[in-house]
């Protein structure tokens, strides 16, 4: 029995490897016309947003009960079986992720009187959302990021990093408390978490079909058959993998939704642009930067308007210049459809287009 199952792994794990890189490589092919432009208004992101969530779980619904017709008797009850069993893996996680993510980040409340300054700007904020202030707490860690997470349990947080506080201003410090309080506001968390469960059941399922033609022997109902279980467990491990890329998109479309909650709840939509923009520069162009700031040292002097001139991190730079720059640079189709993520020349773009709106 026990070779029976190592026999049946090493299938499943090729006929995952095959489906993976074909769905991939089709994928790849065509990110142009998957990935597109960033929206053109909030207008056409909520619809591109509720286009997408009504796919998605039509699509799902529509193939359970293909699969349950497929299987026979007792399909139906392993489509159930394998949706409640990623239904209470997701609860699970999301009741006690906040505690894991507290611990791995080393969060702690604010403590000094700036710190204090950006939570009571996150209270302010989530009022103007008219949502409940969120724990507003500080990861100790040096890269600059911020993030919201939560859940019934523990409550709601928004957190920034030590990082973080030191790379920016103040004013770019509130834009990013706006954008996560935006996606506590549209509870992202929650959204993203409960369409995980859709590839998550298929992926079971689809296991359990190639478990089952693997060792299942070879009975001549063409329903029981080995390579017929074989065909659609393949089918549904290639279901799971493509909701697993849809997800990732609808991540991309609430990321920009943030980033337009943030630019009309502080009515300033150039600090979270040039929040973006720095942190572009801080993990992308790090290396350029500072090539930047050592040819420059000297003949900058030398300018009226130079492009580096602003003190940060060790070298000098007009955040604004870089902004205008990036919203020029074009993005890599491949790199956004593997991305949970907008880059981030288009979401200045995208910011630009919301800009519009405000004025």
């Amino acid at each position: 029995m026990i070779l029976e199952l190592l026999f049946a792994q090493w299938w499943i794990l090729i006929v995952e490897a095959l489906v993976l890189a074909g769905v991939v490589a089709l994928l790849a092919l065509n990110a142009d016309r998957i990935v597109g432009d960033a929206p053109r208004s909030l207008l056409s992101l909520r619809f591109s947003m509720g286009l997408t969530l009504v796919f998605m779980i039509s699509a799902y619904v529509g193939l359970m009960i293909l699969a349950g017709r497929l299987l026979g008797l007792g399909g139906e009850g392993l489509v159930i079986t394998a949706t409640v069993l990623a239904f209470l893996l997701v609860a699970v996680q999301w009741l006690l992720s906040p505690f894991m993510i507290n611990l791995a980040y080393r969060t702690r409340p604010p403590e000094n009187a700036e710190e204090q300054f950006y939570a009571s700007e996150a209270a302010r904020l989530a009022k103007l959302s008219g949502i409940s202030p969120p724990k507003f707490v500080i990861a100790e860690v040096d890269f600059p990021n911020a993030f919201a997470y939560g859940s019934p349990i523990s409550g709601n947080y928004v957190a920034v990093t030590r990082g973080l506080l030191r790379s920016m201003t103040r004013e770019e410090i509130i834009a990013v408390i706006g954008h996560e309080v935006g996606h506590l506001k549209h509870r992202d968390v929650t959204w993203i978490l409960a369409l995980s469960i859709i590839p998550l059941a298929i992926f079971f399922l689809g296991r359990a079909l190639i478990y089952a033609g693997v060792l299942g022997g070879g009975s001549e109902e063409r329903r029981s058959s080995p390579i017929y279980l074989l065909a659609i467990g393949a089918v549904f491990i290639a279901a799971g993998v493509l909701f697993q890329f849809l997800i990732a998109h609808f991540n991309r479309l609430r990321e920009y939704y943030a980033d337009a909650h943030s630019a009309l709840v502080t009515g300033n939509p150039r600090a979270l642009q040039r929040a973006l923009a720095r942190l572009h520069l801080i993990y992308s162009n790090n290396e350029e930067v500072s090539e930047m700031a050592r040819e420059n040292s000297t003949a900058s002097m030398l300018f009226i308007v130079a492009p580096l001139i602003e003190i940060h991190g060790g070298f000098f730079y007009n955040i604004d210049y870089h902004v205008e720059r990036l919203k020029k640079e074009k993005t890599s189709p491949i790199e956004e459809l593997f991305a949970s993520h907008p880059p981030i020349p288009k979401r200045l773009r995208f910011l630009d287009r919301v800009a519009l709106k405000i004025s």
